[in-house]
C-alpha cells in the first residue's frame, strides 16, 4: 500500500515571513530527523504552495499505529523542545494538526505534489457509512490520469490532543475541526493545482460540501531508515 502504517499525523500552517528560511532549515536538519527516530515514525513529508492564501505549509508523518503519536518516546520529546525548536514554534500561524487513521490507501511510490482535502461529516451519517459512500469516488480518482495515489483517513482527535511544552510554544489553535481527510498524490504542484477542482467536485457530489481542499508541491521527504 502507498502509505506506511496504519496512522499518521496531518498538519497545515503558516510561518511568520521573517521566520520563513529559518523554519525551512530547521524542519529538514533537525525536526523531521528527530520525529523520524521516535519508535513507529516510517516517513515524513513536507509540502509547500506558496500561492495559498493561508497554510503555504503541510506536513505529514506515517505512523505504525496511531499508538505510535503517543508513545513515552514521543511525548518526552514534546516536552523537551529543542533550542532550535523554542526559537521557531512561536512563528507558527493557522496551525491544525491532527492525528488520523488510515481508512484507505491505494498507489505505489511518493509524488511530488498533492492535494488535501479535509472535510466534516453531515449530520445523521457515520465514518462507515461516509467511506462507503466515498468509496467509488475515491476509485475514479485513482484512475485519473493526473493522480497516482489516493487515501483516506479519519480524525482521531483524542490521540493528537493534549498540552505540552511544544504546544505552549506555538500561538493557541483556532483553526476549525474536521472529520474525514481525503489526500490525493500527482507528480508535482501544476498537477496538483489543475487536479484540486475535480476532486473538490467528486466529493461534494458525493454529499460532502463543507470542505477546504489545498494542492501543494513536495517540498523534502524522509523515511526513517533516512533520518539519522
Amino acid at each position: 500500500m502507498a502509505l506506511k502504517g496504519t496512522a499518521f499525523v496531518i498538519m497545515w500552517h503558516d510561518i511568520a515571513a521573517e521566520a520563513d528560511a529559518e523554519y525551512n532549515r530547521w524542519h529538514t536538519r533537525q525536526h523531521m530527523p528527530e520525529r523520524l527516530d521516535h519508535p513507529g515514525f516510517l516517513r515524513s513529508r513536507r509540502g509547500i504552495n506558496r500561492g495559498l492564501e493561508r497554510q503555504v505549509y503541510f506536513t505529514c508523518y506515517e505512523g505504525e499505529t496511531p499508538d505510535s503519536f503517543v508513545s513515552p518516546e514521543y511525548q518526552r520529546s514534546l516536552n523537551n523542545p529543542t533550542d532550535w525548536t523554542r526559537a521557531v514554534a512561536p512563528s507558527f500561524r493557522n496551525f491544525l494538526r491532527m492525528a488520523c487513521t488510515v481508512l484507505h490507501t491505494g498507489g505505489r511510490g511518493v509524488g511530488g505534489g498533492l492535494v488535501t482535502s479535509r472535510f466534516t461529516l453531515p449530520a445523521g451519517r457515520s465514518e462507515a457509512d461516509a467511506v462507503a459512500c466515498l468509496g467509488p469516488v475515491i476509485a475514479a480518482l485513482e484512475q485519473h490520469d493526473l493522480i497516482s495515489a489516493v487515501h483516506l483517513a479519519g480524525a482521531r482527535p483524542g490521540v493528537s490532543g493534549g498540552a505540552t511544552s511544544e504546544t505552549a510554544l506555538r500561538p493557541p489553535m483556532h483553526e476549525a475541526p474536521f472529520d474525514l481527510v481525503l489526500f490525493a498524490e500527482t507528480i508535482g504542484l501544476p498537477e496538483a493545482e489543475a487536479a484540486a477542482a475535480a476532486i473538490a467536485a467528486a466529493i461534494a457530489a458525493a454529499g460532502f460540501a463543507d470542505q477546504i481542499v489545498q494542492p501543494y508541491a513536495v517540498a523534502y521527504t524522509l523515511e526513517r531508515r533516512d533520518s539519522r
